[in-house]
């Protein structure tokens, strides 16, 4: 039955072709966003700046994505996906540039902050867009479709600085290139883009929708902080480790492409069983990833099976929340529902950097696995609980 669901799950003919075309746009967002931040911790690390440092800058990407939130809703009912996701990547093309030219904390911050708000505007886009043109049947499908193109560039980003290295303007050569290819293929398929019309939206700002299912936000919350924290400080925890850029890149290029390769697993079962117990059981192992790299003591063979669950964890519980998301609220507040989705999780990946960072500067590489463990054992709990009294 699940072979079947597989060998269904990849028939790309029954979700929306407009998917298609959005998830190539999003494999290149997910490469400039993972290369530009492998980089630049990378170089911050190099020049002496601590983890509670690396993890304050980082912070501010989350925070311009949150206030992005706020109005999303608006203007892409006035511009519309083209319009909104053609800006919003040349004004990130600038800010990358500035940011790899001018490194201090404070310029970093600030235009960390632009950044974030940019990104917030193309992923809150992106992510309406696959839930408006999805149904309930295949939902999960189109979902796990586009995220595992951003799952794959996030992969690829790290793989390329571990080729390349980060030596004089490689990194500012690499990233205008990757933003240029993305603009250009964008351009390539705006009638298509175009052909994807936006329903009539709600523009009241529903934050109740939140108690529809707090599971779904709670999950996503933590999503977010591990998230950040593993973007920004995990190399920081290799480079502790005495790893090398090189081991670094091709350790996290090889976790994101096997959580690429389950998601074929996932956007099936997703489909077809319940999606509350895969939020369940999606955190239990976010749980076994932290606890075996807590004990790994810098052995590789279980550092690279400690990724490997991390990258299907990761973007699966994404993948499958989102899509939970979809089935539970109305068509009208798609768009609303999916920026407050959007506006938790980097809620999460705004705090993750700074606490995480705060404690590895005093608990080391522990502070690490320690920090994003309470986390992650709290979202189980709270999930029990409100299984037991509210089944919701």
């Amino acid at each position: 039955m699940i072979l079947n669901s597989i060998k269904n799950y990849l028939d790309f003919n029954v979700v929306n072709p407009s998917v298609k075309y959005l998830s190539l746009v999003a494999f290149f967002t997910g490469i400039i966003l993972s290369y530009f931040y492998t980089v630049l911790v990378i170089i911050q690390k190099y020049a002496g700046y601590s983890e509670f440092t690396i993890g304050v800058v980082a912070s501010f990407g989350p925070l311009g994505l949150i206030f992005s939130g706020f109005f999303t809703t608006k203007l892409l009912k006035k511009f519309g996906f083209y319009k909104i996701i053609f800006i919003a990547t040349s004004i990130q093309g600038f800010c990358i540039a500035i940011m790899l030219e001018f490194l201090n904390p404070f310029n970093l911050a600030f235009w960390f902050f632009i950044l974030g708000m940019m990104g917030g505007l193309t992923w809150m886009t992106m992510d309406t867009w696959v839930n408006v043109v999805s149904n309930n049947s295949n939902r999960g499908k189109s979902i796990g479709i586009y995220n595992s193109s951003v799952t794959t560039g996030l992969a690829m980003g790290p793989l390329i600085v571990g080729l390349f290295g980060i030596s004089d303007k490689g990194p500012l050569a690499i990233c205008m290139l990757l933003i240029f290819l993305k603009i250009g293929f964008l351009i390539s398929i705006k009638k298509y883009v175009n052909q994807v019309s936006i329903p009539d939206q709600s523009t009241k700002m529903k934050f109740s929708i939140i108690f529809i299912s707090p599971f779904i936000f709670l999950a996503i919350f933590f999503a977010g902080i591990e998230d950040s924290a593993f973007l920004s400080l995990f190399p920081a925890f290799m480079i502790n480790d005495f790893f090398s850029e090189k081991q670094i890149g091709i350790y996290i290029f090889v976790g994101g492409i096997f959580g690429v390769l389950c998601q074929p697993f996932v956007g099936a079962l997703s489909d077809h069983f319940n999606k509350r117990l895969l939020v369940f059981a999606l955190l239990l192992a976010h749980v076994s990833w932290l606890i075996l790299l807590k004990f790994s003591n810098s052995n590789e063979i279980l550092i690279i099976i400690a990724l490997m669950i991390s990258g299907f964890a990761s973007t699966s519980l994404y993948t499958v929340t989102l899509a939970y998301l979809g089935e539970r609220i109305n068509v009208s507040d798609i768009a609303f529902a999916t920026s407050l989705f959007i506006i938790i999780y980097e809620i999460g990946e705004y705090i993750g950097p700074i606490i995480v960072g705060f404690n590895m500067n005093f608990f080391g590489n522990a502070g690490f696995t320690n920090t994003l463990l309470i986390f992650a054992f709290f979202s189980i709990i709270f999930g029990i609980f409100r299984s037991l009294f509210y089944n919701k």
